[in-house]
């Protein structure tokens, strides 16, 4: 009788509000309960805030509130107070790319590893001897901790009938595919599991099982919002569209529909337990559209508009049964909290004192949630673990009052990572680089990495360190590396030695923060050159080296090859030492900065240069100028306008200022231009009489698979234009 009852008066109100206008009393004797479910739909789930928008604007109170996937993300931070508004402004700060992987921030990288984040695409973990497929192509970290921060101001709020809006939403156990409703526990946790995507995220633990996105099972959850004590149920889908085999279709949408095809009947039936009934139409966007965000809000708003007049006259309705003043969803955030106690667990192989130096959060002090997160990306960005995430824990002491602990869970890296790069370059040619990366061998805190590329011009490198901060750590390395030593005379090529070397190295590491190290060691080199084409040299010759080396490095770049901020700087010191003891000194130097011209344009000034006193006979570590490669090789050094290696001399100094034009997306617009010497003497450095210049236009693009550019570039040597390729990352 009760429901008929309901029924009936939701009837009235929207299908005859005039009837409502006069203030009758209602069915009942009470004021009916509104409730609110918004779809899983991944991207196009940005258009339920355009929703929530117009609901704001009617002034229509939302007595409960739940969801799906993206839709139950959406419904939750609503639920805890994030107005429309507020959202909106959320969806437009959102690195998305970011949040939906598991990716570092370069200038988060420890130094000693920004150099492998710069070569490899993709990257595999290495287990039992064998690559081992994951759970999911993302683990979440990004994402979780986000939704950590955006919730730490409810952390002790365990039941979500307790929020500003009663709060559910739905995931999915994997191992027997029931449906699991979640309307209590620690709320980031069940918003992570009702939107991992199956094969894109990985599953989500709690309490035992195993949960996955639940838009596999229920993807527009209507019927359990309404038994949480909703009359009213006001309905925004933007799941799926159906298509047919005659559509025109990709992986993505073939994904799509197969993680909604269980849930597209049941979606069926609780469409039809709606009493208003939106669907935006997003037409030509897909589950990825999360660039569209602002455009796929106003389709929402567009889509609810229509609904404007019924969701006055629902709200003015309820207010003339009992008058509610309404309140626009709003909270006071956290500012900062006394933490109290820092647990640790998933500890086993990973030194404690790493995380903890790194973590660098102390008890019985007031931190705040983004300090919270910001030391666990620190933690994280140590890549000794596959996932760093935390939780905020209520307590109460009668000496300390209201206090936090911090709960941190860690998953460390078993086994090893396989990680492949590709590079295509007009200097080095084709090549495919391999890397496979060990922690924790021999001693807790260390590295040992393999690298190789192989192609036409081979590099190798095994390197085994130990990062022990400011303290001195250790590195030693064994590598090798063969290449085309290009000799010119006034322009022209006239000859090719076949350049090998071998060697190891010892040396000191100390890094201050995670830009900036130093060092020093030895090294020993064994280099052997023969004549390829031209009679360059009289013959094979092989010469044993003995070194002294010195370095400092300084690199704080957000991105290696189209940097929009920060400033690289190397130096490098060799006192190299022939089996005839004769003693020579190298001094290589390179500065770089990234400063930031309004939303698009970057300058860059750059540097470089070297001093050396080697004789004709150690041609290596002469400077060579010349090509776009970036390579840190001993003298060689990049020019726009020269081809690889057309400049040499023992002394060298290049300065060059380059504009680069971000004009769209991940595409840019360089232009370079450079002005260098090279010399014999020392003193003729001062003089520049033998000075020239170049100059480049390069279009780039930051794609899945590395830097893409074309350059088109002169110099005053040249009577011709020369074209230079880069695709990929380069070894």
């Amino acid at each position: 009788m009760r429901k008929l009852i309901h029924v009936l008066f939701i009837a009235v109100i929207i299908l005859v509000p005039g009837q409502w206008a006069g203030g009758q009393e209602a069915p009942g004797g009470r004021r009916p309960k509104v409730g609110l479910i918004l779809s899983g739909g991944a991207a196009k789930g940005m258009a339920h805030v355009g929703v929530l928008k117009v609901i704001e604007e009617a002034g229509l109170k939302i007595d409960y509130i739940g969801g799906t996937s993206m839709g139950g993300l959406v419904s939750a931070l609503y639920a805890i107070g994030y107005s429309a508004d507020s959202l909106a402004a959320l969806v437009a700060t959102f690195d998305w790319d970011r949040l939906l992987s598991d990716d570092i921030h370069r200038r988060d990288l420890s130094i000693e590893e920004k150099p492998d984040y710069d070569r490899f695409f993709v990257t595999f973990p290495l287990q039992e001897r064998k690559v081992k497929l994951p759970q999911g192509v993302v683990t979440g970290q990004n994402i979780e901790n986000l939704l950590a921060e955006l919730c730490s101001h409810v952390h002790n709020i365990q039941d979500f009938n307790q929020f500003q809006i009663p709060f559910l939403c739905v995931s999915a156990d994997v191992a027997t595919g029931e449906e699991v409703i979640h309307r209590e526990g620690y709320l980031p946790g069940a918003m992570r599991a009702t939107m991992a995507i199956p094969s894109l995220f990985t599953p989500v633990k709690i309490d035992g099982r195993l949960l996955i996105d639940g838009g596999v099972v229920n993807n527009f959850p209507v019927e359990h919002v309404q038994e949480m004590g909703a009359d009213i149920l006001i309905g925004v889908n933007v799941g799926n569209q159906p298509f047919t085999a005659e559509d025109e279709v990709n992986f993505l949408k073939v994904m799509e529909q197969t993680v909604f095809l269980a849930s597209n009947k049941l979606t069926k039936e609780n469409i039809k337990l709606c009493d208003i009934y939106i669907a935006p139409d997003i037409t030509g966007y897909s589950s990825t559209s999360f660039s569209e965000g602002d455009s796929l809000i106003a389709r929402g708003d567009r889509a609810a508009r229509e609904h404007f007049d019924q969701f006055k006259l629902l709200a003015d309705s309820l207010n003339k049964i009992e008058y509610i003043p309404y309140a626009k969803p709003s909270f006071e955030p956290l500012d900062s909290f006394l933490l109290s106690e820092i647990h640790i667990d998933g500890i086993e192989n990973v030194s404690g004192k790493l995380l903890t130096g790194r973590l660098n959060l102390n008890v019985l002090e007031k931190v705040s949630p983004r300090q919270v997160s910001e030391a666990i990306d620190n933690v994280y960005s140590s890549l000794f673990f596959e996932k760093v995430t935390y939780e905020l824990e209520s307590v109460y002491d009668e000496v300390l009052g209201p206090s936090v602990k911090l709960k941190i869970k860690v998953k460390e890296r078993r086994g090893g990572q396989l990680m492949v790069g590709l590079n295509y370059n007009t200097s080095y040619k084709a090549s495919i680089t391999l890397n496979t990366t060990f922690r924790n061998v021999l001693f807790n805190g260390t590295k040992l990495s393999l690298n190789a590329a192989l192609g036409e011009n081979q590099y190798f490198l095994a390197r085994y360190e130990k990062n022990n901060g400011w303290r001195p750590g250790f590195v030693v390395d064994l590598k090798g590396q063969n290449f085309d030593l290009n000799i010119y005379t006034d322009g022209n090529k006239r000859g090719v030695i076949d350049y090998t070397d071998m060697g190891a190295a010892i040396y000191t590491r100390s890094i201050i923060g995670k830009s900036y190290a130093f060092g020093f060691g030895g090294e020993f080199e064994r280099i052997t050159l023969k004549p390829d084409i031209g009679e360059v040299i009289p013959g094979k010759q092989s010469d044993n080296y003995y070194n002294l080396l010195g370095y400092i490095n300084l690199d704080t770049y957000d991105n290696r090859f189209f940097p929009t901020v920060g400033i690289r700087f190397n130096t490098l010191y060799k006192f190299i030492n022939d089996q005839e003891l004769n003693s020579y000194h190298f001094l290589r130097m390179e500065f770089e900065q990234a400063a930031r011209l309004g939303n698009r344009f970057t300058l860059l000034p750059r540097a470089y240069g070297g001093i050396s006193t080697v004789d004709s006979s150690l041609r290596i570590y002469q400077f060579y100028l010349g090509g776009l490669n970036r390579t840190q090789r001993k003298g060689l050094l990049p020019f726009a306008g020269l081809d690889f290696m057309e400049q040499s001399g023992r002394n060298a100094v290049v300065l060059g200022l380059d504009l680069q034009y971000n004009f769209w997306r991940s595409n840019y617009l360089v232009l370079r231009t450079n002005v260098g010497i090279t010399t014999w003497e020392l003193e003729d450095i001062l003089l520049f009489e033998t000075g020239f210049s170049g100059f480049g236009l390069t279009l780039g693009n930051m794609s899945l698979i590395g830097p893409i550019e074309f350059t088109l570039m002169r110099s005053n040597l040249r009577n011709d234009f020369l074209f230079y390729i880069n695709i990929g990352y380069y070894f």
